[in-house]
């Protein structure tokens, strides 16, 4: 049998730092390794499952455990990675059983909102490898590949909070499947940080006096997409997408397209005024909102044009395209309109507005309240 090359602090100490471990074996298809570092070490484990193929995991750190310790470790997981029952479950089947586990605890709603996210998501990527089969690096990539570089700081950072909420639902799903002893580990899933510091609630609200600021200081097609997106706090690309078609004169309504899906937004009388005369003279398939050359405006084209007219408005510097969507939002809301109105109308959900326009609910609960007296 070949020397143990782990098992004392002297050995230990007199290993180079590689990027493989260092293994030694405890019985028959069990190993227990150290991967040694510029900095410290951890205690891994390897292990044969029921395909023939090796599972690997993460013990503890070197300081954490002893050698005698990490050898006790790496039998508990070769015992459960023999154990496993579907060495050929899927991502996919992971997430059907999650889903289904969640329409019985959360309901409905819960479920299916899970199940379309990484159905779009998560699955055409992950979907059909198998779970013993995935590794850090492969989710880590697919977690980046979910991130926005427009050139914008604003929708990267939407983009960020948005592949966080993904890799928390998956991770969810893998879970389950990890505590119902289908997948030996959860290393390498645990393994994969969300990005930090990227959900905090938006601080910055325009001032009424600052939107028109704002608008004056724009100019023609541009101007008309800023007035478009603060008479309806749709978002940059819904405008986009918008046709003449779209809108319905005698409902009222801006049938708009974006990330949570169709919608019927609802206008004031100004917002259906403006988008009148947008329409006027223009073919069905036409774009309601178009640039001067008559074309659709493209993605982050509007981020140019948008800083300008903040320079020149003298506004926050943080004062991005996104804001008009905020300043609508937080306007309806301190006007009384319904939470669950506001909600379906530009295309979020009470959590997001509770989490991002708490302050303005609250105002408006403290005026309703207000109405009850002896």
């Amino acid at each position: 049998m070949a020397s143990n090359p782990i098992n004392t602090t002297r050995k230990r100490r007199a290993l180079k730092p590689r990027h493989t471990p260092y293994w030694a074996t405890v019985r028959r298809g069990v190993h227990v390794g150290l991967h040694k570092s510029e900095t410290g070490g951890t205690w891994r484990a390897r292990a044969t499952g029921p395909d023939g193929k090796y599972r690997y995991a993460v013990l503890g750190d070197l300081d954490s455990l002893n050698y005698e310790e990490a050898e006790d470790k790496a039998r508990e997981f070769a015992d459960l990675a023999a154990k496993t029952e579907r060495p050929d479950y899927l991502v996919r089947d992971a997430v059907r059983d999650y889903v289904s586990d969640l329409r019985v605890r959360n309901g409905e709603a819960s479920a299916r909102d899970v199940e379309q996210r990484l159905s779009i998501h998560a699955l055409p990527e992950l979907g059909n490898v198998k779970i013993i089969d995935l590794r850090t690096l492969q989710l880590k990539r697919w977690r980046d590949s979910l991130v926005r570089h427009s050139g914008d700081p604003e929708d990267m950072r939407r983009s960020q909070d948005g592949a966080n909420r993904l890799l928390s639902m998956l991770k969810a799903a893998l879970n389950l499947a990890f505590r119902s002893g289908i997948a030996p580990s959860d290393g390498e899933w645990r393994r994969v940080p969300t990005f930090r510091d990227v959900g905090a609630a938006r601080k910055l609200f325009l001032t009424p006096s600052q939107a028109q600021a704002l608008l004056t200081e724009t100019r023609g097609a541009f101007r008309e997409l800023v007035r478009g997106a603060i008479l309806t706090g749709a978002r940059y690309g819904e405008l986009c997408g918008a046709k003449v078609r779209d809108l319905d004169t005698k409902g009222g309504t801006l049938h708009l397209r974006g990330k949570t899906g169709p919608r019927d937004c609802y206008l004031s009388g100004e917002a259906l005024t403006f988008f009148r005369a947008m329409a006027r003279g223009k073919l069905p398939d036409a774009p309601l909102l178009m640039k001067e050359d008559g074309t659709h405006w493209a993605k982050s084209q509007q981020h140019r044009p948008m800083q300008r007219a903040v320079r020149a408005a003298k506004l926050p510097q943080e004062c991005v395209f996104y804001s008009l969507r905020h300043y609508h939002i937080s306007r309806a809301l301190l006007a009384g309109v319904p939470a669950q109105v506001v909600a379906d109308n530009s295309g979020t959900s009470i959590r997001m507005l509770e989490k991002h326009y708490g302050k303005f609910m609250a105002t408006d609960r403290r005026r309703m309240m207000d109405q009850v007296a002896l």
